[in-house]
């Protein structure tokens, strides 16, 4: 085999014709010695063949030989006949000592000339292998019955589509068997599928009830599709007698005709002797599909279909009569004690929709709790027995919360009232206009004649302008908002329910408390207004009083916030600010509160205490009022969180100007009558008062007002800046004895401070801090009388108080 490679060490007269392929040359002479070539020469000489492409030959592994393309395909034709007609590529490089990619190539060009070869996962089959195969598995297939594809690529190392081609050539020829057409990667004997449809025909015969496929599978190991194939032959052949439900899934089942017979004799029997019909009862008999069995059994008849049976006419009839009958009547009736028992509420509740759907609309009615059905008359009699707790609760409310009552009638009154009382003043508002126009700004307090201020654009006298009267009348009704006065709570309705009506379920009466409570409530506020319309001429006078009084404590709230600015003024930028924002958090916030209430009085949403209120309920009452009063009272309520009294003030003005609030402003003998009253009050107060801290706040207000005339409104914080001011204002042994007695409060609340992080501790620290604490405490008392009586007894100041 290994004759026509080239052997290096033979003389040139031999290389010709040791090269497979190339003639063989004889020289005709013959050569001597001298003739010959060396190794080295012969070399040389196949390698200039090579180069220059006279020569095609392929060196191999060892470097000793030199092998034609056609000898290396006459070794790899021998190799695979030597092989059985199969080798593999990587072997035939061992054998042939070339390199692999020659090897490839010439594998490639033999599969292309020789169409009897294949190229399979680097291996090369030709037909005498395949036929050999095919005769192995044919004796296999004789044997067992039937083989599968997936196990001969196991066994055989050969992927599954070339192998499936390869013996379907084959079969009838070499292989005695057929392939399933519905799972082509099994073949199988003529005498397997006699054997197995012999086998499926007595299993199936006996079977007496539904009996899903795939146990029968499993228990017996049948092929699948072999099995799904052959049932349904003998089933159409009439050979088994019964159906298979469910096609060839895991659901399928096979469902004899003895069973389908006695099924549907057992369903007949109980739909004709119940009337409906169970989709569970029906599973349980082996129908998978209830719904579907039954529209095909019942073509004609008129049934009902709900979520988990369905019910025929004349349940439905009954149903409708028994209802149509207690609205008539105006009861109410319990549609679940009509039908069975095993019927959920869930259908029952539907069964009564379509009852209600189909009645006449003549006859109303309503469902509850989803299977009671109740007439509107019950419905309306049950509203009626709390007419006269009606009566009775608007009475009280309007005997003991009349302020809160406030209707349009009575916004119309007191529109009079004030019409009346603004004629009667009629001139001292004209001199009010007069002093404003010299003065340029009625609120800035230059007018010595301006004693009140009427904050309200009242219309003239006589005026009929239709205008101005369709506004007037449309802010009216918009303030005049509805609110909805809590009448009864649910439970307390279910009890009045459960006294008077007898016989009902609890959860009815549950739900029809739930459903008359709004009606209810919107009943009670029509009530409580007539109620309160036809008390309105006994209680105007109660209401004039209190919009005196309301006035009156609006007047006096404004004043002393202007005085309360008048002293915040003497000092500087920081300490201003820091008063003014005080200001605004307390009285600021009272006359802000009082002006909210008034207008929450129109929506019923006052309370006993104004300064109760919160911000968030300022936000609450805003949410209630009409859009062009919620604008001004928005900004009034923002302007608390100011730093200006000024803007606030502003704001102010045009809040009040819509409520019709009358101001007394103070003139001077009122300032200094104030003046005095609020001086007395901070004296009464440090005469009684023992706490340190208090006594230092007291006498610094005091003192201020002592020196400068005017009020101040100062936070425990703002006592430093105080003190200082009052220097240069006050002898300076006064000053002194001030400025140590604050020293001591500030260490006194210091140790407290201390005291309280640290705990009640018996170390050495804390036992010298409780005696300097009491030795401060001793000290504190010596001063305070001397502190008290810097206001208290009479003295000189720089400045002499008028």
């Amino acid at each position: 085999m290994r004759k026509s490679k080239i052997k290096l060490h033979r003389s040139v007269t031999d290389t010709n014709s040791l090269i497979t392929g190339v003639p063989k040359f004889t020289s005709r002479l013959t050569p001597s010695a001298s003739d010959r070539l060396s190794e080295r020469n012969c070399i040389e000489i196949v390698t200039k063949l090579i180069a220059e492409k006279q020569l095609e030959v392929v060196h191999t592994l060892d470097g000793k030989e030199y092998v034609t393309p056609a000898q290396i395909s006459k070794e790899i034709r021998d190799e695979l006949h030597v092989s059985g007609g199969r080798v593999n590529i990587v072997d035939l490089q061992q054998v042939i000592n070339v390199d692999l990619l020659h090897i490839e190539n010439r594998a490639n060009d033999i599969v292309k000339s020789d169409k009897g070869i294949q190229l399979v996962l680097g291996q090369l089959i030709n037909e005498s292998y395949l036929d050999q195969l095919a005769e192995e598995i044919n004796d296999k297939l004789q044997e067992t019955g039937q083989v599968t594809i997936s196990e001969l690529c196991k066994a055989y190392d050969l992927p599954g589509d070339f192998l499936l081609q390869a013996l379907s050539r084959r079969l009838g020829r070499i292989i005695h068997g057929q392939l399933d057409q519905e799972n082509r990667g099994v073949i199988f004997t003529e005498a397997f599928v006699s054997r197995h449809r012999a086998r499926i025909r007595g299993l199936f015969t006996a079977i007496t009830r539904p009996t899903p496929v795939s146990s029968l599978i499993t228990r017996y190991g049948f092929q699948e599709h072999l099995l799904y194939s052959l049932l349904e032959e003998l089933v159409n052949a009439g050979r088994l007698k019964g159906t298979v439900v469910g096609g060839r899934q895991d659901k399928a089942v096979f469902v004899p005709d003895i069973y389908s017979r006695t099924q549907n004799k057992w369903v007949d029997s109980f739909f004709k002797q119940n009337g409906y019909l169970e989709f569970d009862a029906l599973y349980r008999l082996g129908i998978p599909d209830p719904a579907g069995y039954i529209k095909k059994r019942y073509k004609s008849a008129q049934l009902l279909f709900l979520r988990a049976a369905c019910v025929g006419q004349e349940i439905v009839d009954q149903v409708e009569a028994s209802v149509e009958e207690a609205i008539s009547s105006g009861n109410w009736i319990d549609v679940a004690t009509l039908l069975p028992s095993s019927l959920s509420v869930e259908d029952v509740g539907i069964l009564l929709q379509q009852v209600m759907r189909s009645l006449n609309k003549s006859s109303s009615g309503l469902v509850f709790s989803d299977t009671i059905a109740v007439s509107e008359k019950f419905l309306s009699s049950c509203a009626d027995l709390f007419s006269d707790l009606m009566q009775q609760k608007a009475e009280k409310e309007i005997k003991n919360n009349p302020v809160n009552l406030i209707t349009e009638e009575d916004l119309k009154q007191a529109s009079s009232l004030e019409n009346s009382y603004a004629n009667k003043k009629d001139k001292k508002d004209e001199r009010r206009k007069k002093a404003a126009e010299g003065s340029g700004s009625v609120r800035g307090g230059g007018g010595g004649n301006a004693r009140e201020i009427k904050m309200k654009k009242t219309k003239k006298k006589g005026r009929k302008d239709a205008d101005s009267d369709e506004e007037s009348q449309g802010t009216a009704t918009g303030r005049n908002k509805k609110v909805e006065f809590s009448f009864m709570s649910q439970e307390e309705i279910e009890d009045v329910l459960k006294t008077h009506v007898q016989d009902c379920p609890e959860e009815l009466i549950t739900e029809i408390a739930e459903h008359l409570r709004r009606p209810l409530t919107k009943t009670y506020q029509e009530v409580v207004r007539s109620v309160f319309t036809s008390s309105t001429s006994s209680s105007g006078a109660n209401r004039r009083q209190a919009m005196k009084d309301l006035q009156e404590e609006f007047s006096n709230l404004y004043n002393n916030i202007r005085l309360f600015e008048k002293g915040a003024k003497h000092f500087t930028d920081d300490t201003q600010t820091n008063l003014a924002k005080h200001l605004l958090k307390t009285l600021c916030t009272d006359i802000t509160n009082l002006v909210f209430n008034f207008l929450a009085s129109e929506s019923m949403m006052t309370t006993e205490n104004y300064s109760t209120i919160t911000s968030e309920g300022r936000i609450k009452i805003l949410g209630k009022l009409p859009e062009d009063t919620k604008g001004p009272l928005t900004k009034l309520h923002t302007s608390l969180n100011g730093k200006s009294i000024e803007d606030f003030l502003s704001c102010l003005d045009s809040a009040v100007d819509i409520c019709g609030v009358m101001v007394k402003k103070g003139d001077k003998k009122k300032e200094r009558q104030v003046l005095f009253q609020h001086r007395q009050a901070l004296i009464e107060q440090l005469k009684v008062t023992e706490d340190p801290a208090l006594v230092l706040h007291l006498t610094s207000v005091l003192l201020f007002q002592f020196s400068t005339h005017c009020m101040l409104h100062a936070p425990g914080r703002s006592v430093p800046q105080i003190i200082n001011f009052l220097s240069g204002k006050i002898p300076e042994d006064q000053y002194s004895l001030i400025v140590k007695y604050h020293g001591l409060v500030v260490k006194q609340l210091t140790s407290q401070t201390k005291k309280t992080e640290h705990g009640d501790s018996d170390t050495k620290d804390n036992m010298e801090e409780e005696e300097g604490a009491e030795s401060i405490r001793k000290e504190l008392q010596e001063i305070t009388t001397s502190i008290k009586d810097l206001v208290l007894r009479p003295r000189k100041f720089s400045g002499t108080e008028e």
